[in-house]
């Protein structure tokens, strides 16, 4: 996004000369000192002008707007590096040109310089009054987004919105301030997410295991109401054939009982009646036999 600014008043000297003639002896003694000059010229060492503007690799400044704020803008640079890992360059020109705009202008200079990932440009017109922030297309999404450009790029106009007064140096200082809030907004926005996430699983591991014992102890529960009905059925069955009569083997013994108890009566009848002079009197072999078969097999009763 490209942000305006106030431009400030440039001020431009006029200077006045006169011409004078220029005597012949005067040109000729120019010449001489040039001839002594020369020499000393070659051989001594060459005298370099004071460099007014900075270029370095992170800060492209010819017009030395920064000043003698150059150090501590640097330092900021390293420490904005340090604390969010985020690369800043800064580059101050004259004009963005008329061709494209400054948005296109600043991508094309950050693309080409190769940059890191996490790298945000500042890019400043001072003689057209714009201003742009630029980040890399490698840089994380919390940088991409659109609202954080949108932050970085008001905090760095607000210092040099006012007429003739633009701090430069502040400008610069602003947007990386600004870039350490929005590091540490979404460090705390993205711990919230995994705190909401770990949640949301530890709800979810509860809710399974909930419903995991409760089918375990329906199940036993089950298991033991049948297993009670089954051993209530198994006693009364075994009631039930106490209850009935012996059969097979058991039942034989019983038969041959009831058979002697029959002839016994009978032998007792028999009896009974030839005592009542109703038939012919037993003899005393027949009634040895009846007593024998009387008391049994065993000589029992």
């Amino acid at each position: 996004m490209t942000f305006a600014f106030a431009r400030f008043a440039d001020h431009d000297d006029s200077r006045t000369s006169s011409s004078r003639p220029i005597m012949l002896p005067v040109v000729a003694a120019l010449l001489m000192c040039l001839t002594m000059i020369v020499p000393s010229m070659v051989l001594a060492p060459v005298a370099v002008a004071a460099q007014t503007g900075t270029m370095t690799n992170e800060i492209t400044d010819p017009q030395n707007l920064l000043g003698s704020n150059v150090s501590t803008v640097t330092d900021k640079i390293k420490q904005t590096e340090e604390t969010t890992g985020v690369h800043v360059h800064l580059q101050y020109v004259e004009s963005f040109g008329s061709d494209i705009t400054p948005s296109t202008w600043a991508n094309r200079v950050l693309e080409a310089s190769k940059p890191e990932p996490n790298t945000v440009l500042l890019a400043v017109a001072s003689g057209d009054g714009n201003l742009i922030v630029a980040v890399s297309s490698n840089s994380d999404e919390w940088l991409r987004d659109e609202n954080t450009v949108d932050e970085l790029s008001k905090a760095a106009t607000a210092p040099l919105a006012k007429q003739n007064d633009q701090n430069w140096s502040g400008a610069a200082i602003a947007m990386m301030d600004e870039i350490e809030q929005q590091k540490r907004t979404s460090t705390n926005s993205r711990a919230i997410r995994i705190g909401v996430i770990v949640m949301g699983v530890v709800l979810i591991v509860l809710v399974i295991v909930i419903v995991v014992t409760l089918t375990v102890r329906r199940r036993r529960r089950g298991r033991r109401a049948a297993g009670g009905s089954g051993s209530k059925s198994s006693k009364k069955s075994d009631r039930s054939s106490k209850s009935q009569p012996a059969t097979g083997a058991g039942a034989e013994p019983a038969a041959e009982e009831k058979a002697m108890a029959d002839l016994l009566n009978a032998i007792e009848k028999d009896e009974r009646n030839e005592e009542s002079g109703g038939a012919r009197p037993m003899t005393r072999r027949q009634m040895r036999e009846a007593r024998k078969v009387k008391r049994g097999p065993f000589g029992r009763k």
